[in-house]
């Protein structure tokens, strides 16, 4: 991760100094179209994984067989509806709607066609990909990660030297390596389980499963999709690209920062299923809970550095930058905080399985905000304030999920309250609040002041965490722990 972390810098800042700020842009806003179909592969790859791991905690090996077909026959039938939509709908968007800057719609137009091609094979890399992560093989799930993060390095060298539209060449590249990846999947899954060796054919029964699961899931991964798009297309009807280049800028960045979170959460996920399918209530509750505190910590520890000194790190990392990234990240770091502590709590809806309540709920709330950002946007509003406004949407989603959870199993909901938000928030202000005063008071500027920043900062963090953010129990096993490795050091030598 942290090899991706540096490569993933790099070439964000190669690809925008050589695409230009306005077809970075471009790029962002006309491949971000293509989410809007795609909610549809999200719900079916969150299926098959959960179906995945729940056959996999009843040593249930022909469920699993049954699991593996069936989803390829569905991610073959959903690709193609995806195409068909995004053909239709999706180029009436771009020709009708959207503001491109002249001369640029051809390369609009390819740019779109290529994602929609990557769409679609990266739908039918899911069924591999949730076999490899319900076995738990996040070496392999690691190495792969490596992988696409060197392609897409080579592929900035490439767009430099290579004489030709370089946002044509951009799109086309990443689409390339998309299939080798892909291809990687299918070659090491059916060298490896048994389950990815034959196609046995579309199972009824499983598809019913499946279905009934996913079906009102998709209401609320469209609802995400369309929240997270739609308010970046609204912002193109009424800014252009510059404001969605700023956009995708503070997207990228948070992005690489949740990756780390996102791969402690992968790991952790075909555990709660397997826990919930076992009869293991309790355990479950217990690692949602942990799960959500401490991958806010994990989230905070990186995140804090680039929300104090972000016009540094832009500055650095980018040279010129949109006017309006730095407020983004900032605004999007927020939210990603509120989402990281969440998703444990989606993960065990999903083991459980019950989808319709909580889909209608948690998805409407998160769809009013489409009609918001219109209205604010047609008074006049700043996209600062547009983006303020879409925090608020996912404080009720986390609501909503943990009423219904407690429904279902009787989740404690106070005490997520208690023990995550409870903890997590006064924990961030503390370890926010110091570095942030270091950035003001500090009478350096540039590297010194940056390298002091981050210093005081994962000190904080590690001390606020250990001290105010970790149980008693927690405390002992951590220190254990350390005395154990520093042990074994000194063995050694």
């Amino acid at each position: 991760m942290l090899l991706t972390l540096v490569v993933g810098l790099y070439t964000s800042r190669v690809v925008l100094q050589t695409l230009g700020i306005s077809d970075y842009g471009l790029y962002n806003v006309v491949g971000g179209i293509i989410t809007l179909f795609t909610f549809i592969n999200s719900t079916l790859a969150t299926g098959t994984q959960r179906f995945m791991s729940y056959a996999l905690g009843e040593q249930n090996f022909n469920k699993m067989k049954s699991v593996f077909s069936t989803a390829i026959y569905l991610q073959a039938l959903f690709s193609l509806i995806i195409v068909i939509i995004a053909e239709v709908v999706g180029l009436w968007l771009l020709y009708n709607k959207m503001q491109i800057p002249e001369g640029r719609m051809d390369a609009a137009f390819w740019v779109f066609q290529f994602s929609i091609f990557a769409t679609m094979v990266k739908m039918m890399e899911v069924p591999y990909m949730a076999t490899l992560i319900a076995h738990e093989r996040m070496n392999i799930y690691a190495y792969i990660s490596i992988y696409d993060v060197v392609m897409k390095l080579l592929i900035v060298f490439m767009i430099q030297i290579v004489d030709y539209d370089k946002l044509i060449l951009y799109a086309f590249l990443l689409f390339i390596v998309h299939i080798s990846s892909a291809l990687i999947y299918l070659f090491y899954c059916r060298s490896k389980y048994n389950e990815t060796h034959s196609i046995v054919g579309f199972n009824k029964s499983t598809f019913k499963e499946i279905a009934s699961f996913s079906g009102w899931n998709i209401f609320g991964c469209g609802a995400v999709a369309l929240q997270g798009q739609g308010v970046n297309i609204l912002l193109n009807m009424f800014f252009g690209t510059v404001v969605n280049a700023a956009r995708g800028i503070a997207f990228q960045v948070n992005g690489i920062i949740l990756q780390f979170v996102h791969n402690f959460q992968v790991a952790v996920n075909p555990q709660i299923v397997k826990l919930y399918a076992s009869g293991q209530k309790d355990e479950m509750i217990k690692l949602v809970l942990n799960n959500s505190k401490f991958a806010a910590f994990l989230f905070l520890i990186i995140a804090i550095p680039a929300f104090v000194e972000i016009e540094f790190v832009l500055r650095i990392w980018l040279g010129e930058y949109p006017d309006y990234a730095p407020v983004f990240l900032r605004i999007i770091i927020v939210q990603s905080l509120i989402q990281t502590m969440t998703r444990p709590v989606v993960m065990a809806i999903h083991a459980v399985g019950k989808m319709k309540a909580v889909n209608i709920t948690a998805g409407t709330v998160l769809l009013l905000i489409l009609p918001v950002s219109y209205a604010l946007l047609r008074l006049g509003c700043s996209p600062v304030t547009i983006f303020l406004v879409n925090i608020i949407p996912w404080l009720f989603e986390v609501f909503f999920d943990l009423f219904w959870l407690e429904k279902y199993i009787d989740f404690p909901m106070l005490k997520f309250y208690t023990k995550v938000y409870g903890v997590v928030f006064p924990v961030a202000l503390l370890i926010v609040a110091v570095p942030l005063l270091a950035h003001i008071y500090l009478p350096f500027n540039g590297w010194i002041r940056f390298l002091i920043v981050c210093i005081i900062s994962v000190v904080i963090s590690v001390i606020a965490i250990y001290y105010l953010g970790l149980s008693k129990h927690m405390r002992e096993a951590v220190s254990d722990k350390v005395k154990s490795v520093v042990m074994s050091k000194i063995n050694l030598k």
